[in-house]
C-alpha cells in the first residue's frame, strides 16, 4: 500500500472524488463527520489537520483524516466530533501501525472510533455507548415504538407543548433555518451552559465560531448542516447545528432559552428534528456519547465508539511505549544504570512532572 498526507486544502478535485467514491461505497448508515467536507471545513481552521490517501496498486483503498498534535494523530475536529476513523472501501485493510510510521508520526490516540476499526496493537482501550434513535421505519413506527415504552413521558412531553402554545404562541419547527440570529442565540446559550457547568467553552475559541458558521452552510450531500429552530410565536426557544449525509443525522450542538426551560424546549426540538428527519429519509439520528435522561427517554439503540491509542511501527513510537511502561512500573529503573535505564528514569521525570 501507499501513503500520501497533505493538508485538506491541497486536495483536488481528483482526490476529492476518489474519496467521495470509496464513502459511497461504504454501507449505509453513513456518519457526516467522516466525509470528507468535515475534513475540509475543519482544516479550514485547524492548520494541523491531515488527510492521508491510501491506494493499494490502481485504486484508492480509503483515507484517514486527522489532527497532527506533536507526533500524534488525533481525530479530526478533535474535542468536537462524535464519530472518526479511517474510511476504507469494502474489504480493503490497512495496517494503521505502518501508516502511522509511514508519515512520521509517533502514535494515535483515538477517542470517538467508529465500531468494527479497532485496530491490531491498540492498547487502553475503552467503550462508550452512543444512543440513536432508528427513523429506518418512518416517524409514526418510531412514535409508536417509544409510546409503547413510555407513554406516560410522552404524554407530559405533548402537554408541555400544549402548554407552550397557548401560554407563548404557536410552536413552529425549521430543519434548515437562515436566520442568523438563531446561529448566535445557540452559541450564547451553549457558553451559559458550559459556564454553568464549568465545562470548556466551545465557542469562546473564534475558530469553533468560524468552523460552526462555515458548517451551519454546508450544502455537501453527506456533510450537510443543519441549523434548525423552534420557535413559539415569535420567540425562538431552542436551536441546534447538527449535520447530517443521506443516512445520518449527528445530534451535535443543542441549546435553548432557560426562560422556557419549564416546557422541555430541549425535548421538543428533538422530536421535531426527528419527525424532520425521518421525512427526508434520513433512518438514524445519533445522539452522540454521553449518558443522559433524555436520550434514554428517547433512544431505540445505540453504536459504541471506543478510545484507546495505537503506536507507530518505528522507532519513533520508542517514547510513548516507554511513558507506558514507566506508569505501568513495570521497569525497576533503580536496579538499571544502563543507557536503557538512564533514559527510563528521565521519561519517568517527565511523566511525574
Amino acid at each position: 500500500m501507499r501513503f500520501s498526507t497533505v493538508h485538506p486544502r491541497d486536495l483536488d478535485r481528483g482526490d476529492l472524488d476518489r474519496m467521495r467514491a470509496v464513502r459511497a461505497a461504504q454501507p449505509s448508515p453513513r456518519n457526516p463527520f467522516l466525509a470528507p467536507e468535515f475534513a475540509l471545513a475543519v482544516g479550514a481552521v485547524r492548520p494541523q489537520t491531515r488527510v492521508t490517501i491510501i491506494e493499494d496498486g490502481s485504486s484508492t483503498a480509503g483515507f484517514f483524516a486527522h489532527e497532527r498534535h506533536g507526533r500524534t494523530a488525533r481525530p479530526v475536529g478533535w474535542q468536537l466530533a462524535d464519530s472518526e476513523g479511517p474510511v476504507l472501501a469494502p474489504g480493503a485493510r490497512v495496517d494503521m501501525a505502518a501508516l502511522l510510521a509511514h508519515e512520521g508520526l509517533a502514535g494515535w490516540d483515538f477517542d470517538c472510533l467508529a465500531d468494527g476499526l479497532l485496530p491490531a496493537g491498540a492498547y487502553r482501550v475503552d467503550a462508550e455507548r452512543s444512543p440513536v434513535l432508528d427513523l429506518s421505519a418512518g416517524w409514526d413506527e418510531y412514535l409508536a415504538v417509544i409510546s409503547a415504552r413510555s407513554k406516560k413521558w410522552l404524554s407530559s412531553t405533548w402537554r408541555k407543548q400544549r402548554k407552550l402554545e397557548r401560554e407563548v404562541g404557536p410552536v413552529r419547527f425549521e430543519l434548515h433555518s437562515a436566520d442568523p440570529t438563531v446561529l448566535s442565540s445557540l452559541m450564547a446559550w451553549k457558553s451559559g451552559q458550559y459556564a454553568a457547568l464549568g465545562e470548556w467553552d466551545r465557542f469562546a475559541d473564534t475558530r469553533i465560531v468560524a468552523l460552526a458558521e462555515s458548517l451551519a452552510a454546508s450544502e455537501a450531500a453527506e456533510c450537510h448542516g443543519a441549523l434548525s429552530a423552534l420557535w413559539a410565536g415569535d420567540r425562538l426557544v431552542a436551536a441546534h447545528l447538527g449535520l447530517h449525509s443521506e443516512s445520518v443525522l449527528s445530534w451535535w450542538f443543542p441549546a435553548y432559552d432557560p426562560e422556557f426551560g419549564r416546557y422541555s424546549p430541549g425535548i421538543l426540538l428533538l422530536l421535531a428534528l426527528a419527525e424532520a428527519a425521518a421525512a427526508r429519509g434520513i433512518g438514524q439520528l445519533d445522539l452522540g456519547r454521553g449518558a443522559h435522561d433524555y436520550k434514554d427517554a428517547t433512544a431505540t439503540g445505540e453504536l459504541v465508539v471506543r478510545s484507546g491509542s495505537l503506536d507507530a511501527a518505528s522507532l519513533s513510537s520508542l517514547p510513548r511505549r516507554a511513558k507506558r511502561i514507566v506508569r505501568a512500573g513495570l521497569v525497576p529503573l533503580a536496579r538499571n544504570d544502563g543507557p536503557v535505564g538512564r533514559t527510563l528514569r528521565s521519561v519517568r521525570s517527565a511523566v511525574r512532572a
